[in-house]
């Protein structure tokens, strides 16, 4: 009787010690799960970590490739309009030079009649 007052049962085990033996292994394979997921929560975070950086980088080169080809976009652009403005002006250059030299011939005749006229009287 003394034997089952302290826990020693007829085979000669201790049934607390048996439970004592699966709470320490439990509180192992415990641990064991608690540093396996530690550790796999540290490689997910490197893992995000890097895939942000890519993420980034590659952002960055689209937004480079996008702002280089607005530019050349807009360089482009600025080109035509120059190149219209100068075509304009040229033009209205040309149409200037052109009654100048239309009324060259006038200006030339009343010139010599005026001078005509200044010998005339003199």
């Amino acid at each position: 009787m003394a034997d089952k007052i302290i826990g020693v049962a007829a085979e000669g085990k201790a049934p607390i010690a048996d439970i004592l033996e699966k709470v320490k292994d439990a509180e192992a394979k415990t641990r064991a799960l608690v540093k396996e997921a530690e550790v796999q929560k540290e490689k997910s975070i490197s893992e995000a970590k890097r895939e942000a950086i890519e993420i980034r980088e590659r952002s960055a080169k689209e937004t480079d490739a996008i702002v280089e080809r607005m530019f050349r976009e807009s360089e482009s652009s600025i080109e035509a309009e120059r190149e219209r403005i100068f075509t304009t002006a040229e033009n209205s250059a040309k149409k200037v030079r052109s009654k100048a030299n239309s009324k060259l011939g006038e200006a030339q005749e009343m010139l010599i009649q005026d001078f005509k006229r200044s010998v005339d009287e003199a």
